[in-house]
């Protein structure tokens, strides 16, 4: 676990920094190439995957970037001192560390060219884990999709020998500012503390976001409840938001959003339809009627209109729901006046709601999934940009009982987001965790407790 590997850092650290021998000139190349053959070797206890690593090796002749002829270079022990310290972003410095040998000053050989390699290893992977998780972002949830950055092994270990490690692995560690700063709070606080284990679930969250969310950008943060607009570098606007209740999770992921439809209409899930309507309508067949939906006889593209009084809906199956419904703009459409779209394979969106008084929780997942966005219309002139999209021009296009749809100029990055910890002001404020998503990466990076 991880609180009791950061309690032997320092008995690393001690029997790394005695009798290191530093020079910078290279290992011979022969004794790198010699294990440089197959797909893998095991070497005190420890197993080193030589694939990633051959591309840079071979291009180089085999020559070493962290050893000499005996002991450590300059470089080697930079990196070890950057290994050191991966428990300031909240990693083990253990993972990285564990096969280095205590009499490191006296190898040669093809331990000594294990050594290399073991070290180059060890800075691909500690790379890789500040840079893009060291958990999987799904965690085997279906609802959370965030595609994993790669290593470019090659690429690092070449900057590596040039600028030395500790550029490097500065240059890959998160630059956002939350993360930042949740860093610095980790500093302040005990890391096996519950707080400080909240810390460092919610630093693994960023390091899956984009390294660039985009100079203007939307983060829904789905654990506060709450939405914020980002314009180069300074928030522009927050407002709070209504997201989905624990069994109709507000999914994970990051895409654009294209365009907004006013007076928009709302098509009916298979699953509200068959769950929520269908018990409605058998108790009363005009429901749909009354509330401004429509039927269609099925769920094509271009399934015509049908009389909701011809259907026996004691008959129907709920679970295989074979109608499309759809409820039109007005003044009962549950979307309110607008929506913002960005296509998904969720059907998830911003939008409008007739629920006004949900704003005033303090808990807000009320919702099947979707995002519902308080003063929405006040939004989306900040949104498309007041010479775009004002107010009066607002108010003209919803003078039009029909649906009209305004795409943006350019998509703006759209990132839902779930973080229970997040620093304002200089102060870490803690979220309740909701959909019980933190526990599910903690059990990951600690190990159950």
């Amino acid at each position: 676990m991880l609180t009791s590997r950061l309690s032997r850092r320092s008995l690393i650290a001690n029997s790394l920094a005695f009798g290191f021998v530093v020079s910078s000139a290279p290992v011979h190349a022969a004794s790198v190439g010699r294990v440089l053959k197959g797909d893998a070797i095991k070497w005190n206890g420890t197993v080193i995957d030589l694939g990633p690593l051959k591309k840079y090796y071979r291009g180089k002749f085999g020559k070493g970037i962290w050893t000499a002829k005996k002991g450590l270079n300059k470089k080697g022990v930079e990196l070890v001192k950057v290994l050191q310290a991966a428990g300031s972003d909240g990693l083990e410095p253990r993972d990285y560390l564990s096969a280095i040998p205590k009499n490191i000053q006296s190898l040669s050989g093809k331990d000594l060219a294990a050594t290399e390699l073991y070290l180059s290893q060890s800075f691909w992977k500690f790379g890789h884990d500040l840079s893009a998780g060291r958990t999987t972002p799904a965690v085997s949830e279906p609802d959370i999709i965030i595609s994993r950055k790669k290593a470019d092994v090659k690429g690092w270990l070449g900057l590596a020998s040039k600028r030395g490690p500790a550029k490097v692995i500065a240059a890959l560690r998160p630059q956002h500012p939350q993360y930042l700063a949740l860093r610095k709070a980790l500093a302040k606080t005990k890391s096996s503390s519950a707080k400080g284990r909240q810390i460092i679930v919610n630093m693994e969250r960023w390091r899956w976001l984009p390294r660039s969310l985009g100079k203007k950008h939307v983060l829904v943060n789905q654990a506060a409840f709450e939405m914020r607009m980002t314009d180069g570098g300074k928030t522009v606007d927050k407002r709070r938001v209504v997201v989905g209740q624990p069994y109709h999770k507000t999914p994970m992921f990051s895409h654009t959003i294209q365009y907004a439809d006013f007076n928009p209409t709302w098509t009916v899930p298979r699953s509200i339809a068959g769950n929520e309507i269908l018990p409605k309508l058998r108790k009363d067949s005009g429901y749909l009627e009354k509330r401004g939906y429509k039927v269609h006889t099925s769920w094509k593209a271009d399934a015509p209109v049908m009389n909701p009084h011809s259907v026996d809906w004691n008959s129907v199956n709920g679970k295989k729901f074979p109608y499309k419904i759809v409820q039109q703009p007005g003044d009962n459409n549950a979307l309110g006046q607008v929506k913002f779209l960005f296509p998904n394979k969720f059907n998830v969106y911003l939008h409008d709601t007739q629920s006004k008084s949900l704003f005033s929780k303090s808990a807000r997942a009320f919702s099947h999934g979707c995002i519902r966005v308080q003063d929405p219309l006040e939004f989306a002139e900040k949104l498309f940009g007041s010479r775009t999209l004002n107010q009066s021009k607002i108010k003209k296009i919803l003078a039009n009982p029909k649906t009209q749809r305004v795409k943006l100029k350019k998509p703006i990055p759209v990132h839902l987001a779930y973080f229970t910890a997040w620093v304002e002001g200089g102060e870490v404020k803690f979220h309740k965790d909701v959909y019980g998503r933190d526990k599910l990466v903690s059990n990951l990076l600690f190990g159950r407790a």
